[in-house]
């Protein structure tokens, strides 16, 4: 890949970074790895950025602090010395920039509305990029419980509030299509241009796996929350385990933090059953390796994403996954190495399960897939974003 850029497109302008949420969240879910991701791929693409949060009791933009700037670093994240203002925030405060990156979702109570924003990009005179993940609240708004409405409610002020920028990129055809549907339902005519760019199938920092037919483990990622279907994937295991069709040397790995209290309830339950179950609930990037590659193959049964890093982390390692046959998941597994399902059905889950349990060839055949499809890399991705927002300047130049 050429990472050459010709910087002077954007007038050799440092672009802001908005990281508020991930620079203090003690978790690195699928948006905050993504934060970090695509910030160390600018970076490494030669692109200079300031990491930005929002002031609450004053309401306007202001460089992340040091200990914010530390905590960035972190599950692979940007050094605190690559930012373009160091490791220490400028005396001077904002550096002068064209362009304000919204990678984050910025959606809810205690963050800054749209309306904000304009107001900043206003005084700033800065122009917004904003990576859009899913629509799901609004689609699927029964997935949240009894935060349904009020989730739905913020995250269409959300949807609403992108129109009024110059650039959305939505993190796969699917979600951009979601969002256009919204915006026709509402009569809602966008101010700028809104793209797909896809995210990346690497795993941060590391090397990929090498392929292999070996492992003790089954390995599921993902936060333990209804929309990930973890209920689903239990259900499956329980029963094929009372019908004596799971092996006694293999064990289901979950790795997610506790979201949902009704969730971890469940897993906590089929723990004391003594199912063959191990849940991870604080692993780090160290430890997510290790159980990539001790797995025999993977299994991501959520019922919608706005892309599905953790199916595009297992191809990374070279493991077939078992996901979503819907949706934007779709779109990632038509390159090869997925076995795709209905994951809304515990019964297809099961059989998926024991088929790639038992055979070996299907396994083979998956892992073949996953070594000839292209590997797409978080500097991928940035360069994807960096030409869409110069062509964003100079189409309104």
């Amino acid at each position: 890949m050429n990472t050459e850029l010709n910087t002077s497109l954007i007038d050799n302008e440092v672009i802001l970074f908005y990281v508020d949420h991930t620079s203090r969240f003690q978790r690195n879910t699928g948006i905050q790895r993504c934060v970090r991701c695509l910030a160390r791929a600018f970076h490494e693409i030669g692109i200079s950025l300031q990491p930005v949060v929002w002031n609450r009791q004053f309401g306007y933009l202001e460089p992340a602090n040091e200990e914010q700037r530390l905590h960035l670093a972190k599950w692979n994240g940007p050094s605190p010395n690559q930012w373009a203002d160091g490791s220490v925030p400028s005396a001077d405060g904002l550096i002068n920039a064209g362009w304000l990156i919204i990678a984050e979702l910025v959606s809810g109570p205690y963050n800054p509305t749209s309306d904000d924003f304009v107001r900043v990009a206003m005084l700033n005179d800065l122009s917004l990029a904003w990576l859009f993940h899913d629509a799901i609240p609004w689609r699927l708004p029964f997935l949240y419980g009894n935060k349904a409405f009020s989730a739905s409610q913020a995250h269409c002020a959300y949807m609403e509030g992108l129109a009024n920028f110059e650039l959305v990129l939505a993190n796969s055809q699917n979600t951009a299509n979601h969002l256009r549907e919204f915006w026709r339902e509402k009569r809602i005519f966008p101010k700028g241009n809104l793209l797909s760019i896809p995210l990346a199938e690497e795993f941060p920092g590391k090397d990929r796996s090498l392929p292999t037919d070996e492992g003790d483990i089954v390995l599921c990622v993902g936060s333990l929350e209804p929309r990930k279907n973890h209920c689903a994937l239990i259900k499956a295991l329980a029963d094929l385990v009372f019908k004596e069709r799971w092996p006694d040397d293999i064990v289901l790995v979950l790795v997610g933090w506790p979201n949902d209290r009704e969730v971890v309830a469940l897993v906590e339950r089929a723990l004391k059953l003594c199912l063959p179950l191990r849940w991870e609930s604080q692993a780090d990037d160290a430890l997510l390796e290790k159980l990539y590659r001790d797995s025999l193959f993977c299994i991501f049964p959520s019922i919608e994403e706005g892309f599905g890093l953790p199916v595009a982390e297992s191809l990374w390692h070279h493991r077939s996954c078992i996901c979503s046959q819907n949706g934007a998941i779709s779109e990632l597994a038509s390159g090869g190495g997925c076995l795709t399902v209905d994951t809304t059905n515990w019964h297809e889950l099961r059989d998926a399960l024991e088929r790639l349990l038992i055979d070996k060839n299907l396994r083979n055949e998956l892992q073949n897939q996953i070594t000839k499809r292209p590997v797409r890399l978080w500097q991928n991705v940035a360069f994807d974003w960096f030409k869409a927002i110069s062509e964003s300047k100079l189409a309104n130049t």
